[in-house]
């Protein structure tokens, strides 16, 4: 019995250094966006999230619905689009490792002095989420590529970070200013030709928008079958995100 007890306290404590690392990890990402004027758009822990519906909308409190991002996600937007938003999402990137490491020493140094078991789990889960996320390994946390990995293409520059800059510039431009103007053709084309099925599928989504702007139902109906076909190799929420009529 005694030993169940002890199991069971430290689940408890497993969860709570789960979601405490994970509260800081992603406010790392959303703190560094307010600083580089950014605005708040969402942050997600487990089922929990804070998000606005508009760039003008006040930030609301509401349950994730998708067990594929419960690992947690945080984020801001820029004000404008522009060039530089790019290498402000770098920084952005960084900051939710950073945060993690950070939060992980310092409660490991609580722990050597307390001999505290719930702080050796905040330290030891803190650190394990900021290793896991800031070394570019090709692993996919829920959407795209972990922290690092995104990181890394975007300084790299070529390809992958063209990939990178396209995603967030159509994502961001949606956001602030609907879909009520075409994407660019070249961004869509460099989704396009990616290695990636969900930066292709992405490319597909944008450039059937763009065919639905133009009235084309030929080329959306063309388009419309290959995301059917590309779609049973990226993951429901790319799906979901990318649903068209």
């Amino acid at each position: 019995m005694e030993r169940f007890m002890v199991f069971l306290q430290m689940m408890g404590y497993a969860v709570v250094a789960y979601f405490f690392a994970s509260i800081v990890h992603e406010m790392g990402h959303v703190v560094c966006g307010l600083i580089c004027n950014w605005k708040f758009l969402a942050m997600c822990v487990g089922p929990f999230k804070f998000y606005r519906n508009s760039p003008e909308d006040k930030i609301r409190f509401g349950i994730e619905k998708n067990p594929a991002v419960w690992g947690g996600y945080g984020g801001t937007f820029p004000r404008k689009l522009d060039d530089d938003n790019i290498r402000t999402f770098a920084k952005i990137l960084l900051a939710g490792p950073v945060a993690s490491l950070i939060l992980g020493a310092v409660f490991i140094v609580i722990m050597i002095f307390t001999k505290s078991e719930l702080a050796m789990m905040i330290g030891f889960v803190a650190i394990g989420e900021g290793v896991a996320c800031i070394l570019p390994m090709n692993i996919k946390t829920g959407i795209l590529y972990n922290d690092g990995t995104r990181f890394k293409r975007i300084v790299k520059g070529g390809k992958e970070a063209m990939e990178e800059k396209a995603i967030l510039s159509f994502i961001f431009k949606t956001f602030l200013y609907g879909e009520d103007d075409s994407y660019d053709n070249e961004l869509i084309d460099v989704l396009l030709d990616s290695e990636d099925e969900s930066f292709r599928y992405y490319g597909l989504f944008y450039h059937y928008q763009n065919a639905k702007l133009e009235n084309d139902e030929e080329a959306m109906d063309s388009i419309r079958k290959e995301m059917e076909t590309l779609g049973t190799m990226v993951s429901s929420y790319v799906r979901q995100s990318c649903a068209i009529d």
